[in-house]
C-alpha cells in the first residue's frame, strides 16, 4: 500500500475531493433531495437558518475533510488495483459505495430506526459519489 500512496496524483485527489464535495451540495440542495432529507430528519428551515448562524464553516470544513479522506482512500485502492480507465474506476467506486459504505450506513440505519427513504437518500449519495469519483480517478492517475 505504501507504493500506492506514494505514487498518488495528489492534484487529482484534491480535485476529485472538490468534485465530490460539490456533488454532496447538489444532492442535499433543493434541486434534488433537500426537502425529503430534511423531512426525514425532522429539520425545519428555521433550524437550518439557526445552524448557519452558529458556525456553518465548521460543518463545511468537517464535510470537506471527510470527503477528502474518503477520496484519498478510494484513490489508494484504485491505484493499488490498477483500475485504469473510467469504466473500471467507476465499477470499483460503485463496488466500494455499495458493499462497503452503503452496507455500513444501512447497518447503522437499522439500529437507529431510520426510514427507508432516508437510507435511500444517504446510500444513494454515497454510491453515486464513489462511482463518480472512481470514474475520474480511473482516468486521471
Amino acid at each position: 500500500m505504501m507504493h500506492s500512496i506514494q505514487s498518488l496524483n495528489y492534484l487529482a485527489v484534491l480535485t476529485v475531493t472538490v468534485t465530490g464535495f460539490m456533488l454532496g451540495w447538489l444532492w442535499h440542495s433543493p434541486l434534488l433531495f433537500a426537502k425529503a432529507w430534511m423531512t426525514e430528519l425532522k429539520i425545519t428551515e428555521e433550524m437550518m437558518k439557526a445552524t448557519a448562524g452558529k458556525g456553518m464553516s465548521r460543518f463545511l470544513l468537517g464535510g470537506f475533510f471527510f470527503t477528502f479522506v474518503g477520496t484519498f482512500g478510494l484513490a489508494v485502492l484504485i491505484n493499488a488495483h490498477r483500475s485504469a480507465g473510467w469504466l473500471p474506476g467507476a465499477m470499483f467506486g460503485a463496488f466500494v459505495g455499495v458493499f462497503v459504505i452503503g452496507t455500513r450506513i444501512l447497518n447503522c440505519g437499522v439500529w437507529e430506526q431510520r426510514s427507508v427513504r432516508l437510507l435511500a437518500i444517504n446510500v444513494g449519495h454515497e454510491v453515486v459519489l464513489f462511482t463518480l469519483q472512481g470514474a475520474i480517478l480511473g482516468v486521471w492517475r
